[in-house]
């Protein structure tokens, strides 16, 4: 459990992350930084090792960014800080004739009472803001494609559809997603692999992140216990104060 202080405002993070029982080798990664208020978790893809180093490379770059007091210029940072991660990765997938590897991210950063998202693929970030408990990411999935396509709900019971159609390194280009919204005291966040969302009900990650003084450990055990057959990732965020800078109230997509 990490915390930090400041004159208004505490953050409380725990982390935690697990190989799980089916893989030979963890392939997730997490960056939990409460003194920067920037977390992220990335879920690797690629074989003979490829995933992890995918991974671990996107947590390191972002461990050594160097933020700003202003917030665009810090989400701009972040946002070249992936573009290079994507170039690196593919070409070093080339060089070592890896064929594809990758892996999915999704950041969190509080700046000035604001709560910047930025992802790739199918790592989520949910928010709980006093009874509401929402997913704020889309995943990047062909499920989710074909839900966006059909107006239908994404349904994952179909072979191929849990495929992922974005990821860090898997392509010559990358598209991330991102969006600026409020921040509050009393704000909770979870960040997590896919291995944790595609194991435990929304409903039940609500009740995980309210009761538990170190809900990753307890989200992560619990998506095992429930039979997951990936690593499992999670990295919890909790806003405790009075006051937050005032942002505007609206989201915003950049």
């Amino acid at each position: 459990m990490a915390t930090t202080e400041g004159s208004l405002v505490r953050l409380e993070s725990s982390a935690f992350t697990h190989q799980g029982y089916y893989r030979q080798r963890n392939e997730d990664a997490y960056l939990e930084q409460p003194d920067r208020c920037l977390w992220a978790v990335c879920d690797g893809m690629g074989g003979h090792l490829a995933g992890d180093y995918a991974s671990q490379w996107i947590i390191r770059q972002l461990a050594a960014t160097d933020l700003s007091e202003r917030l665009g210029e810090s989400v701009t940072t972040i946002k070249r800080c992936l573009l290079d991660c994507n170039r690196h990765l593919w070409g070093y997938s080339r060089t070592h004739q890896l064929g594809q590897i990758g892996a999915t991210v999704v950041v969190l950063l509080l700046h000035s009472g604001r709560a910047v998202v930025i992802w790739a693929g199918d790592s989520r970030i949910y928010r709980l803001r006093g009874q509401s408990f929402r997913q704020v990411t889309d995943d990047h999935s062909y499920a989710q494609e074909l839900a966006r396509a059909t107006g239908r709900p994404p349904d994952y019971s179909r072979p191929g559809n849990d495929a992922i159609t974005r990821a860090v390194g898997a392509c010559e280009s990358l598209c991330l997603d991102s969006l600026v919204m409020e921040a509050r005291p009393g704000d909770s966040w979870i960040l997590c692999s896919d291995g944790v969302s595609g194991s435990i009900a929304s409903e039940r990650l609500e009740e995980l992140l309210q009761s538990d003084t170190s809900p990753a450990e307890a989200i992560v055990d619990e998506a095992l216990e429930n039979g997951s057959r990936d690593n499992c990732t999670a990295v919890c965020v909790r806003v405790h104060g009075s006051h937050l800078s005032a942002p505007s109230s609206s989201t915003e997509y950049i």
